[in-house]
């Protein structure tokens, strides 16, 4: 290979290639979504039982985590068993109160993801009403808009994505 060819073939790799904490090509185009309007084909209030889940995650193995103390479905890609989304009650109505997600396999609004982006990556509406957690611990940063909460870990002057959630409306 000529070093002309090389360098070139240097140029491409670095251009397709996403720093730490930016989306990158193609990453925006996720299989799996989560934002204000929705997570996955969960998008209006919804049950909290397995046939819901199975609808609303469609493609995806829906089982129950099997903590006595917390109800709450996982839904996970069935080749890997790799888990996507974690749904909770809302413990009042029966119905579901959140799908949160700390997968980097799932895409929020702009393309952000867990684990890879960063605070600085997150539009600006988003980030309308960012304050600490009301208790100290790994998360440092939450950013709450409608039906909607992203929580951020690590530096406080530009801190990691960690977990996204959806709040979806109750009836």
């Amino acid at each position: 290979m000529s070093r002309a060819s090389c360098l070139a073939s240097i140029l491409l790799l670095t251009a397709c290639t996403a720093p730490e904490g930016k989306a990158g090509p193609g990453e925006a185009d996720a299989p799996y979504r989560i934002g204000p309007d929705g997570a996955a084909g969960l998008t209006e209030a919804a049950p909290f039982t397995v046939p819901a889940m199975e609808r609303a995650f469609e493609g995806l193995e829906v089982v129950s985590l099997p903590d006595p103390d917390l109800p709450a479905f996982e839904a996970r890609i069935p080749a890997t068993g790799a888990p996507l989304y974690v749904v909770t009650p809302d413990w009042s109505r029966g119905y579901t109160g959140a799908v949160s997600t700390s997968a980097a396999d799932v895409a929020g609004p702009g393309g952000i993801r867990a684990g890879r982006s960063r605070l600085s990556d997150v539009a600006e509406e988003l980030k309308a009403a960012c304050a600490p957690p009301e208790e100290a611990g790994e998360i440092v940063l939450v950013c709450e808009s409608d039906r909607f909460r992203l929580e951020f870990t690590g530096e406080t002057g530009n801190p990691l994505l960690a977990r996204q959630t959806y709040l979806p409306p109750l009836p």
